[in-house]
């Protein structure tokens, strides 16, 4: 729905039902915390539930889950065309996500709800436009050179900006936020990988990155418009209230930054003399194989990219803050994970920066098994919505509507008893290893049951990249130091399109004695 179709009827109609959810809402709040299922008011269906419960809306639905056999039906005001049938089951999921796939698009309502970010980018677009970037970008993540240069810029990455800075910390015994340096270290490899740009981010000084701030802006907007009735958020956007308000600024950040890298990638290959093949970040791949850059659609670039910037910068990111906040609290998990890199490397010293080789980490199963379970309890991208196009019987027996949503709840789906077990809610490595040989597996797990990277034909396809950054950067910090965090610092999830740490993640680090410090003696 356009913003400019809006009729004064819809902005009294929106206006009117937000005062009476708030005083409703209020009326709530006073008699203290919600329990149990949303009660489905009359005209306001079960959104004052849903208000009430967003400072810790996956912990709710999760509950929901859990109370509710996997699934429940959630049913939003009157006339607002919000009902979702929320789900864990992974037999809806399959259903969904490749038995029924055309069924279940991203939709209209999604994608209006993301186009001011995300564009016409490939995680906001079906058919044809989705089947066209992904092939495009498949093509070139999948390529030789493509991961030869991803590889290689990590290795480098870590090794000359992010050890040191770590080491600063260390030798400083300063307290530091770790999302906000994941984030940083992500943003500037990113940007290496994709356009051959260091941004800077992991400076010494640590500059303030107006595109970093503006992006997680967009994005905490963004999600917000995910729980509203289209109507409502549309109208505040229109009136610029509440979150909307500063969403027009933060845009102009983020199309400023991709119309700049853009056009100054284009220029420079212009005038580039041959460049190996494994030196190629990905858009001068995707430049290359346009031919003619004038003939390149740079809002086609600007989408594909911003939408490679929040995969790769996010995710691995995030899911590294939550990985280390799970090892600071299993102590056991890290004694082995340490043990297991050490083992790995062996011996060799390497000036006392220790970064392994994709062959090496190759070898690191249990690594892979920790950021597995890691990511199994704490997904970067907490949930995921489907529109349905027709009507259709879920395999749970649910009949779901034409224009009624279909949402996976992915940080509900590791916490469900029918699908790990009964000790679903522990952080177990193990449960990833195969029991005989001790090698990284997921043979025994049922298809649908592990969504980190989403499943059918839309599967993450950069998800080697991001293991070998993750396993990268997790078993160099930990071969030289130990992460703690700061004492009675809270850590909770922030409601984003992906899962930030609300307060970011406050630690100091311990110089880990062994064999990190045997290298930087011989050094």
């Amino acid at each position: 729905m356009d913003v400019s179709r809006l009729s004064a009827w819809d902005v009294v109609w929106a206006l009117f039902v937000t005062a009476l959810g708030g005083a409703m809402c209020k009326a709530c709040f006073l008699k203290g915390p919600f329990r149990g299922n949303p009660t489905n008011w009359p005209f306001l269906g079960m959104l004052p539930g849903l208000l009430l419960n967003l400072h810790h809306v996956y912990d709710w639905i999760a509950s929901l889950l859990i109370n509710n056999g996997g699934s429940f039906s959630f049913e939003g005001p009157w006339f607002s065309n919000m009902r979702y049938y929320i789900t864990a089951d992974p037999r809806n999921v399959e259903h969904a996500l490749r038995t029924q796939f055309p069924n279940y698009p991203k939709g209209t309502d999604f994608s209006d709800i993301f186009h001011d970010l995300l564009g016409h980018g490939i995680f906001n677009v079906d058919g044809h436009l989705w089947q066209k970037q992904r092939k495009i970008t498949s093509l070139q993540l999948n390529s030789r050179s493509c991961k030869q240069f991803a590889d290689s810029t990590v290795s480098e990455m870590v090794a000359n900006k992010l050890l040191p800075r770590m080491q600063h910390f260390s030798d400083m015994g300063s307290r530091f936020d770790l999302q906000d340096i994941m984030l940083r270290f992500t943003f500037d490899t990113i940007c290496l990988v994709s356009f051959g740009e260091d941004t800077g981010c992991l400076s010494p000084n640590l500059p303030v990155v107006p595109f970093s701030t503006a992006f997680e802006t967009a994005l905490e907007c963004t999600m917000l418009r995910f729980f509203l009735p289209p109507r409502w958020w549309k109208i505040l956007k229109w009136l610029r209230f509440g979150k909307e308000r500063s969403m027009p600024k933060a845009l102009i950040i983020v199309n400023d930054f991709c119309k700049k890298t853009i056009s100054a990638r284009m220029e420079r290959l212009q005038h580039e003399v041959k460049v190996s093949d494994n030196k190629l970040d990905l858009m001068s791949c995707l430049l290359r194989m346009g031919g003619d850059t004038a003939t390149i659609d740079e809002e086609f670039l600007r989408d594909l990219t911003l939408n490679f910037l929040l995969a790769g910068r996010d995710t691995s990111a995030l899911a590294l803050c939550w990985f280390f906040w799970l090892l600071a609290n299993h102590p056991n998990v890290e004694e082995k994970v340490v043990a297991e890199a050490r083992h790995v490397i062996g011996a060799g010293k390497r000036e006392g920066k220790l970064v392994l080789t994709r062959s090496e980490l190759n070898r690191m199963h249990y690594l892979h098994a920790a950021l597995t379970e890691s990511l199994r309890l704490y997904p970067s991208v907490p949930l995921d919505i489907k529109h349905i196009v027709m009507d259709d019987i879920l395999p749970d027996g649910t009949h779901v509507k034409k224009d009624d949503k279909l949402v996976y709840a992915v940080h509900a789906m590791g916490r469900m008893e029918s699908i790990w077990g009964s000790d679903c809610s522990l952080f177990c490595p193990e449960r990833w290893l195969d029991p005989c040989s001790g090698l990284f597996s997921e043979a025994h797990l049922p298809p649908f049951h592990y969504l980190a990277f989403n499943a059918g034909p839309r599967t993450c396809i950069g998800k080697d990249m991001a293991y070998v950054l993750m396993k990268t950067v997790a078993s160099t910090l930990l071969l030289h130091f130990r992460v703690v965090p700061v004492r009675g610092h809270k850590v909770v999830p922030k409601l984003s399109i992906t899962l930030y740490m609300k307060y970011g993640l406050l630690v100091t680090l311990e110089p880990r004695i062994g064999l990190a410090k045997e290298s930087q003696v011989e050094a």
